[in-house]
C-alpha cells in the first residue's frame, strides 16, 4: 500500500519476512575501506582499453583474486578503434600561426598537405549560422554529436573544430579534450575531418579574425585486444541462479581513472572478499569488464558470450562511478519500475542514503539489460572524471566502505530471500531505446 504496487508489496513483504528469520550477513565491521583504497593505490595509472597499462591491471586484480583463494580467468576479446598518428590546425590569413589540436577519433582524414579552406565561427551550430559554412572550416562551441555532424554535412562544412576547457585553465589543461565521433556506417574516408581546439586558443581564432586555415587529420583502424577478468562464487542451495556485480576497470587516456572507474573495481573486490567467506545461497559472478570506455566492449562481449545462460540471471548490480566524499548516491535501474521501491527499502534497511533514476543508464548495466536481464547501476556524484585530476587524491575510504556497504546489503538480501523478488520483464520503453542504443 504504501508505494502503490500490489506486487511490490507482497515482495518487501517477502524480504521483511525473511529479515525476521535470517539476520543479515552483511556486517558492516567486516567492509573495510581502508582496505579498498590500499587496492586502488596500484592502479594510479592509466589503463586505456587495448593498451599495457589495462592488461597489467587485469593481472594485478587476477593477483588479488587469488590471494583471497577465489578462482578465476581472463575472458580475452579484439576489438577495433581508431589510432590517431598527427592533427594539425594552421592560421594562414589574415597571420600565419599553428595551434594545437587534437582530432577526432572516427573523423575523415585530409590529404598531406591538409584541408585549406576559409574558416567560420558558428557558435552553436544553429540553422542561421551554418547557412554560410559551405566549403568552410568551422568552429562550433560545443562537442560534435550524431546529431551535430548530420547538421554539418547538410549544410557541406568542409571541416569542423569544437571547443574544449575553460579560460581558467593553465598548463596541463590548456591541451584539448580528445573526443571521438559515433560509429557510422559511411566509411572513413568519406567523413569530414575534425579536431577540437582549446577555449583560449579560439578565442584568439575569432579576436584576430582568422579567415583561411589549414586543418591536418590523419589516423588508422588498428585492432588491439582487452579482456575480462571474472570469478564466481558459486551458491549453496540455489547456485542455478546467478546474481553479477560488476565494474569496469579501463580509464580514458587523459588520466588515471580512480573515481571513473577503479573505485567501483574496488568495491566489488571487497564483496567477493567478503562473499568468498560468507557463501550465499544464489550463486554470485564478479565481472571486472575491460574496454567500457571504448562502447561498453567488455560487457557486451560478455553476454554475447555467454547469452545461452544469461536465462540463468537473475540481477545485475553495476558500480560505476564511485569513492569521491561529498557528493550524493544514486542507484539507475533498467528493469520493472518495482525495483526502484525494492532499492529503496533495502538502501532504508542499510540505513544509507540514496535516490533512484528509472532510466536507460549509460554504463556497463546498459549490455545485460539489452538481453533482457534487469539490472541496476550505483553511481556517486562527483569531480575530475575523463580528466587527469581523476586520482586517488580525491577518493575517500569512508565513501568506498559506504557504497560497498549498502551495495553488498542488496546483494545478500537479493543473494539469500527463498523467492527472487525482482520482475524480469523490461519496459517496452526500455526495449526500444537499448535496441538503438547498440544499433
Amino acid at each position: 500500500q504504501l508505494f502503490g504496487y500490489e506486487q511490490v508489496a507482497k515482495r518487501i513483504a517477502n524480504i521483511r519476512l525473511t529479515n525476521f528469520r535470517r539476520k543479515t550477513n552483511m556486517e558492516k565491521n567486516e567492509i573495510s575501506g581502508q582496505r579498498q583504497m590500499e587496492f586502488l593505490k596500484k592502479f594510479d595509472y592509466i589503463r586505456e582499453a587495448g593498451t599495457e597499462g589495462e592488461a597489467k591491471a587485469a593481472h594485478l586484480i587476477q593477483e588479488e583474486l587469488k590471494e583471497l583463494g577465489v578462482e578465476n580467468h581472463i575472458e580475452e576479446f579484439s576489438f577495433d578503434t581508431f589510432q590517431i598518428n598527427h592533427a594539425k590546425l594552421t592560421v594562414t590569413e589574415p597571420y600565419h600561426k599553428e595551434y594545437t589540436v587534437i582530432a577526432y577519433g572516427r573523423c575523415g582524414n585530409t590529404k598531406k598537405d591538409g584541408l585549406q579552406a576559409p574558416f567560420l565561427y558558428v557558435e552553436n551550430g544553429d540553422d542561421i549560422s551554418l547557412m554560410g559554412a559551405r566549403g568552410k572550416v568551422v568552429m562550433l562551441n560545443n562537442r560534435v554529436d550524431a546529431g551535430m555532424y548530420q547538421k554539418l554535412v547538410k549544410a557541406g562544412a568542409a571541416g569542423f573544430i569544437s571547443i574544449s576547457g575553460t579560460p581558467l585553465d593553465e598548463g596541463e589543461d590548456l591541451k584539448p579534450t580528445a573526443y571521438r565521433l559515433p560509429k557510422m556506417s559511411e566509411s572513413a574516408a568519406n567523413r569530414l575531418p575534425g579536431a577540437a581546439i582549446h577555449y583560449k586558443a579560439a578565442i584568439e581564432l575569432v579576436t584576430k579574425e582568422a579567415s583561411q586555415v589549414c586543418l591536418e587529420t590523419d589516423q588508422e583502424t588498428v585492432t588491439r585486444t582487452s579482456g575480462n577478468v571474472i570469478a564466481r562464487v558459486e551458491g549453496t542451495d540455489k547456485k542455478e541462479e546467478v546474481l553479477t556485480l560488476t565494474a569496469h576497470f579501463d580509464s580514458v587516456p587523459e588520466g588515471p581513472g580512480a573515481y571513473d572507474n577503479m573505485a567501483g573495481g574496488a568495491i566489488i573486490m571487497e564483496l567477493c572478499r567478503y562473499f568468498h567467506a560468507h557463501r550465499p545461497r544464489r550463486t554470485m559472478e564478479f565481472i571486472w569488464f575491460g574496454a567500457e570506455e571504448k562502447g561498453l566492449l567488455g560487457s557486451q562481449n560478455y553476454v554475447q558470450v555467454h547469452e545461452k545462460e544469461l536465462a540463468m540471471h537473475q540481477f545485475n548490480m553495476n558500480v560505476d562511478l564511485a569513492g569521491q566524499l561529498v557528493g550524493g548516491t544514486v542507484i539507475g535501474v533498467t528493469g520493472d519500475a518495482s525495483i526502484c521501491q525494492m532499492m529503496t527499502y533495502l538502501a532504508h534497511e542499510a540505513g544509507i542514503g540514496m535516490s533512484t533514476n528509472h532510466q536507460v543508464w549509460v554504463s556497463d548495466s546498459n549490455s545485460f539489460a539489452w538481453k533482457g536481464v534487469p539490472a541496476m547501476t550505483l553511481n556517486r556524484d562527483g569531480f575530475g572524471m575523463h580528466t587527469r585530476h581523476d586520482t586517488i587524491a580525491l577518493l575517500s575510504d569512508w565513501s568506498l566502505k559506504r557504497s560497498a556497504e549498502l551495495l553488498g546489503h542488496i546483494a545478500d538480501r537479493l543473494g539469500n530471500i527463498e523467492t527472487m523478488p525482482i520482475i524480469r520483464t523490461m519496459p517496452e520503453e526500455f526495449v526500444k531505446e537499448l535496441e538503438e542504443y547498440f544499433a
